[in-house]
């Protein structure tokens, strides 16, 4: 990520509501979906300080926790299989009172290890699936666990990095094939029996702050891949023009 790129970005912090000491504040765009909604709710969890050309650009920075979303369903040990997860799909959407539109699930699985640096592929892509950056987003439920950094986890999943309550988190490191370095993993699942139909990451999705910000909240890559996935399940993708 270029000098200036990060420049850019950091004074991009008077754009939507500005880091309070890394803490989220409450607004209206907490119920908002969209563009200028993502980068809202990304920046608040920056921090104010900003040092660009360094090691770490932003030392005040955190992840956004999981705890924090509303539209990403957190994962157990008793859910996070395709399985349990096509199970639990079917029961959320059944009947009248279940969400509507929505046909398929994605996974995302992520450390935000680079919360502090210039790309913050994770939390990037936490804010454009939790605040829609594209329409085609509430067409999944979306499923979601933070796992430890997994260094030299090859194959994936066959390092014992989680252990105790957690030592279900490396299944799903090995399941969902992730690894560690371009940001999180997305996989997208056929909810009627589990099937995996693609999978990809935070940087084949340009999924990372500077761009984030350049296109003004939009992520067209992302609305490219969703609508693959809908094409795959038989969906017709509306079109949104983000």
């Amino acid at each position: 990520m270029g000098l200036r790129a990060v420049v850019r970005a950091c004074l991009a912090i008077g754009l939507g509501a500005a880091a309070r000491g890394g803490e989220p504040t409450a607004g209206p765009a907490d119920q908002a979906y969209g563009p200028a909604a993502v980068i809202d709710f990304s920046l608040r969890y920056r921090g104010g300080l900003c040092r660009p050309g360094k090691l770490v650009e932003y030392p005040e920075a955190r992840g956004i926790p999981l705890a924090d979303t509303r539209n990403i369903i957190p994962m157990t040990a008793q859910l996070w299989t395709p399985a349990q997860l096509s199970a639990d799909f079917r029961r959320r959407t059944a009947g009248p009172a279940g969400p509507a539109g929505q046909v398929g699930i994605i996974v995302l699985l992520k450390t935000e290890r680079c919360a502090p640096k210039a790309v913050r592929y994770c939390s990037t892509a936490t804010a454009a699936l939790e605040k829609r950056s594209t329409p085609l987003v509430g067409r999944f439920l979306i499923y979601g666990v933070q796992l430890l950094p997994r260094d030299g986890d090859d194959p994936p999943g066959s390092l014992e990095i989680e252990t105790g309550a957690n030592a279900w988190k490396n299944g799903a490191a090995a399941e969902y094939r992730f690894r560690q370095g371009p940001g999180a993993t997305l996989v997208f699942l056929r909810p009627s029996d589990g099937a995996r139909l693609d999978s990809t990451d935070a940087s084949r999705l340009g999924l990372d702050e500077p761009r984030l910000l350049r296109d003004r909240g939009r992520t067209p890559q992302l609305e490219d891949e969703l609508g693959l996935v809908l094409r795959m399940l038989g969906q017709q993708p509306a079109a949104t023009g983000s």
